[in-house]
């Protein structure tokens, strides 16, 4: 890891005293230094719709609202980022309790009505498009399924109300303290529908359906109703599509096992009854 203890202290002027690798995550390099920071080393594929800048204007944006990592370097040519490492926080063990539901809840709530804005907005239709497009004929999925869903999704979708949304709300990104959570890596972060968030814990965390009600219960408080546990439905079997050609396009790029089995998941949710 000499190169890893290079780069950071050319970069802070810190020694590295000690140092460990941070293997929770998949899509970048992340290593614990002197038990103190998170040194992000981006991959040598990416996902060709993100982009350094943009993630830069977000965690400048959410700053103030103290529900992220702390952010001590950011290059928004190379992506290389530094941030405080987030002591007595873990994730969830095997699914979340009640309470860290609550606190997930909480967090998106404050984050969607903090009246954030930053340039881009999420591209649903243009990431669907760039994952399928290197993509065999025979893992694109049938015609009819695809049209179905997006029907559905562009019905609820027009692009209106958008806030800012974290958009990869996945178990290792949420890291829970005695009094709430810590929602980190805001690489997917962009303007978007709170719904997009809100079937992203549902769908990624795998809720059951009674959970799922509390989760919505909680976050919309007495203006929950069906009608909007179903718009989050939608959107998940949206994200499930979506997710499903994102792990097989990374499959095919980097050939890590852990894309084929995510891909395999969403093709299951896919067909799976309503």
């Amino acid at each position: 890891m000499n190169n890893e203890k290079s780069i950071f202290f050319k970069l802070t002027g810190v020694r590295v005293r000690s140092i460990e690798e941070i293997t929770s995550g998949f899509s970048n390099l992340n290593y614990k230094i002197n038990d103190s920071y998170v040194l992000r080393l981006p991959p040598n594929y990416r996902d060709p719709t993100l982009n350094y800048s943009q993630e830069k204007a977000v965690y400048e944006s959410i700053e103030k609202l103290n529900i992220s990592e702390k952010i001590t370097y950011f290059n928004s040519t190379t992506g290389i980022k530094i941030s405080r490492f987030v002591h007595n926080a873990r994730p969830y063990a095997a699914y979340p309790t009640k309470s860290e539901i609550i606190f997930v809840s909480k967090a998106l709530k404050k984050l969607h009505s903090a009246k954030l804005s930053v340039k881009q907005n999420y591209d649903y239709f243009h990431k669907l498009e760039t994952y399928k497009k290197d993509l065999s004929s025979q893992m694109i999925i049938d015609d009819k399924v695809e049209e179905k869903i997006l029907n559905n999704f562009r019905k609820k979708y027009n692009g209106e109300n958008l806030v800012l949304c974290h958009n990869d709300l996945v178990r290792n990104n949420l890291l829970f303290k005695y009094n709430g959570v810590v929602l980190i890596d805001w690489e997917y972060a962009s303007m978007n529908s709170i719904y997009f968030d809100l079937a992203s814990f549902v769908s990624e965390n795998n809720l059951k359906s009674e959970d799922e009600v509390f989760f919505l219960s909680k976050y919309f408080g007495y203006q929950y109703t069906k009608t909007k546990k179903n718009i989050v439905d939608i959107y998940i079997k949206a994200q499930d599509l979506l997710f499903y050609y994102w792990a097989e396009n990374m499959f095919i790029k980097k050939g890590d096992d852990i894309y084929l089995t995510i891909a395999e998941d969403k093709y299951r949710r896919l067909f799976r009854p309503s």
